[in-house]
């Protein structure tokens, strides 16, 4: 989160203090408690802003915003194993290995082993895979539609099926029951200057979603980078390359069946690979001992 936008937020925030007054579908509310919901064991529950109202006949509300940078693409990223779950429940492994299955023949014709650079891949670089992020458009090749039911995206944007304590948040020193589970959404880039700008351009969350409903994932290249020999920690993989030996030279099978497989065993199977061919970096592969020499840039 870049600092203006959590300048942005703390605005909005600073705007709903206890006492303020404003309108909401013909109700007159006042803020009894707001603040940005935190998780007790870390991580971030999809509210961002929580309001908690009262008319004066006592009639309450929730405001659980989920604040959103101008043109947010990024609905989910580094998504594990636990996180596809309760997003997708319990098919989860199924429907994502569908998802990426259909983008088979272009996951296919990529290089694998770079000798140079190329684009922002780094000359040496080997790919152990490819993370798997959630958008609301497409982006780049590796990229397709979802096809989620309705209940599915309300999860996403919402977060209905976080674990506990995301789901049950802290604000103000307490607990509150489903406060990580937002309702509404609003956009950084709406014009707010008083509580009641900011009330005026909330968008509920169903409604956001018949508007907006489809989701896409992009998978995104993990590489291992021989010259420096670092790749980008353990990410889970949506697709991963697995790395041996046969007959003497390198080679790969492409894996689609096992979605969100964490990257360490990956580059372990590869680094194990290279060691068995004395091979420290890319300068050392060729068409002696990689045996789909296609998959080589150079």
């Amino acid at each position: 989160m870049t600092k203006t936008f959590k300048i942005a937020e703390q605005h909005i925030l600073d705007l709903f203090k206890k006492g303020t007054n404003f309108s909401y579908r013909n109700k007159d509310y006042t803020v009894i408690l707001s603040g940005k919901p935190q998780s007790k064991k870390g991580g971030e529950p999809k509210t961002d802003i929580y309001i908690y109202a009262e008319t004066f006949e006592h009639i309450n509300k929730e405001f659980k915003i989920s604040f959103k940078k101008k043109n947010a693409n990024f609905l989910e990223n580094k998504i594990s194993a636990n996180r596809a779950q309760q997003l997708f429940g319990d098919n989860w492994e199924n429907i994502i290995s569908n998802a990426t299955s259909k983008l088979k023949p272009k996951f296919f014709s990529r290089k694998l082993i770079y000798k140079e650079k190329f684009g922002k891949t780094n000359k040496g670089a080997i790919t152990l895979g490819w993370k798997f992020e959630l958008l609301n458009v497409k982006s780049g090749e590796l990229s397709g539609n979802m096809y989620l039911n309705r209940e599915q995206i309300i999860d996403v944007y919402a977060g209905t099926n976080l674990t506990e304590e995301k789901k049950n948040a802290i604000v103000d020193n307490k607990e509150i029951y489903n406060s990580g589970i937002a309702n509404f959404i609003l956009f950084e880039d709406a014009p707010i200057a008083t509580a009641q700008d900011a009330i005026n351009s909330l968008i509920p969350i169903h409604d956001y979603v018949d508007q907006h409903p489809d989701i896409y994932f992009a998978c995104k290249a993990l590489n291992y980078r021989t010259f420096v020999n670092k790749y980008d920690g353990n990410r889970p993989l949506a697709v991963y390359v697995k790395w041996f030996v046969e007959n003497q030279k390198l080679d790969y099978k492409l894996c689609f069946n096992s979605p969100l497989t964490p990257a360490n065993g990956v580059y372990q199977d590869l680094k194990n690979a290279l060691n068995l061919l004395k091979v420290k970096n890319t300068a050392d592969l060729n068409e002696f001992n990689v045996k789909d020499i296609t998959k080589i840039y150079e």
